[in-house]
């Protein structure tokens, strides 16, 4: 017997199909400007340390776009920080997880395998991303699924 509310039966929950249990998410938002000054300043230094070299090399193909491009990923990697429940740390480093396009040109993750790991600790099965931007400011938000 369904629990009732206010004299009204409550419908059992739908039956969820596998892999699509959502298990964590995260949202970040990055400055554009901000990161943008940072590259500028510490140049490839920089890049190395928060970006793949397939990131890097993706978004400065972008000309003036490449600022926001950098910004984004940017913050799907603290997104995807916030949804492990880590942070940036010694867990998680920010080359643990690269975003590159797939052949539609959507945003994907590359992980390497202390974030694969880190990702099945947490029982996701896989990474979600949307990105967006404007001229100053990135969102990320990733999905984790079961």
């Amino acid at each position: 017997m369904n629990p009732e509310f206010h004299g009204q039966e409550i419908p059992p929950f739908p039956q969820i199909p596998a892999g699509t249990n959502v298990v964590a998410i995260g949202i970040d938002l990055e400055s554009v400007t901000r990161v943008r000054k940072a590259i500028e300043r510490h140049k490839a230094a920089f890049i190395g340390k928060v970006f793949t070299a397939e990131e890097a090399e993706l978004c400065k193909s972008r000309g003036n776009a490449q600022w926001a491009s950098f910004a984004a990923r940017w913050a799907a990697k603290e997104a995807f920080s916030k949804a492990l429940g880590t942070g940036i740390g010694a867990e998680f480093a920010m080359t643990d997880a690269g975003v590159i396009n797939d052949e539609r040109g959507a945003p994907v993750f590359t992980l390497s395998a202390r974030a694969q790991i880190a990702l099945r600790e947490r029982g996701a099965s896989r990474a979600l991303l949307s990105l967006s931007h404007t001229s100053d400011t990135a969102a990320a938000i990733v999905v984790f699924l079961a």
